[in-house]
């Protein structure tokens, strides 16, 4: 890029930075960024303090997908089942307008069973 400006490292202000903490986003340069398993670091303080971020994360992950048990799975039934009744009532609906050969003859018999 035209005119763009090099950002120094945080400790050696005249090395251009090679990236950002993934932690703390204070550029460094190749001498003093930390390698870890999820990218570059200024310090092994902010290296241990992500890694300490990401265990926490998954542990709440798994502790909110295990909470989620009988009401969750009792949510997404009733939802399923509003749905195949919209589904039902549209293909009804439409039967009852229109002459379908089998369909119209089933909501006829399910109109006379619940008293339409």
């Amino acid at each position: 890029m035209v005119g763009a400006k090099t950002i120094g490292c945080i400790n050696h202000p005249g090395i251009e930075a090679i990236g950002r903490c993934r932690q703390c986003s204070k550029p460094v340069c190749s001498s003093c960024g930390i390698r870890g398993p999820a990218g570059l670091y200024c310090s092994d303080i902010c290296r241990e303090k992500h890694e300490t971020f990401v265990q926490r994360a998954k542990a709440l992950d798994l502790e909110r997908s295990t909470r989620r048990g009988l009401f969750f799975h009792l949510r997404n039934l009733l939802g399923s089942l509003l749905f195949l009744a919209v589904v039902l009532f549209a293909l009804g609906f439409t039967a009852s307008i229109i002459y379908i050969p089998v369909l119209s003859e089933i909501t006829m018999t399910v109109r006379g069973f619940i008293g339409f």
